[in-house]
């Protein structure tokens, strides 16, 4: 990295210990209540592409012992040098070999079942996927490509419901597959700027078809 590049890269938490614990906060109350929409709140200096609570979510949780994939939007923008900057973390060129994948609004999601699944005795060895959307909502959303879901499992009191906009159309067929291999898969946060959902690999989604 250029010295000259340094002078462009936003601050990262006005306290970084602080900071870090309010959005892990937030990140295991969205992953103990999956598909419930967890605000999340910080004083970071976000960089210009990606959804903010994705950045910050990654801001807290990587350090230099992590391998990060980026999408190709987010790989060529400054939303890279940011993360790198602050936290030291490897980007990775191949999302299988990632611990964590961030997926930008737009840019195609790889296939779940492709990415660190973890073991039958290591599931903990699993990626960690977040993924930018446009919305989400725990009641319907006004849009053609939104997806409606109910979702059932650990965390959740009978059901939950959740209305998401920015996902591709076979997501919840992928997510079937991701759930069923349980106790490995990957777990995938969904984030807007400044909400998170968590979705736990042992999270169930109907979609209104199976209803």
């Amino acid at each position: 990295m250029m010295a000259h590049d340094l002078s462009s890269v936003g601050a990262g938490f006005s306290h970084e210990a602080f900071g870090s614990q309010a959005v892990f906060r937030s990140a295991l109350m969205a992953l103990s209540h999956p598909g419930r929409c967890i605000p999340v709140e910080h004083d970071a200096e976000l960089p210009r592409r990606g959804n903010a609570a994705a950045a910050v979510f990654l801001l807290a949780m990587l350090d230099a012992d992590c391998g990060l994939w980026l999408s190709p939007s987010l790989r060529d923008s400054d939303a890279a040098m940011w993360l790198r900057f602050h936290t030291g973390c490897q980007l990775l060129e191949h999302a299988e070999m990632a611990q964590f994948v961030w997926v930008g609004a737009g840019d195609l999601l790889p296939e779940l079942q492709s990415l660190q699944q973890g073991s039958d005795e290591s599931p903990d060895q699993s990626a960690t996927c977040v993924v930018d959307v446009s919305c989400l909502s725990a009641g319907p959303v006004d849009d053609a490509d939104a997806q409606h879901w109910t979702l059932s499992g650990p965390g959740i009191r009978e059901q939950a419901t959740l209305g998401v906009t920015g996902l591709p159309a076979d997501f919840a067929a992928q997510w079937a597959l991701n759930n069923a291999g349980f106790p490995r898969g990957v777990d995938l946060f969904l984030a807007t700027h400044d909400q998170l959902v968590g979705l736990p690999r042992t999270t169930r989604i109907h979609t209104p078809v199976e209803a």
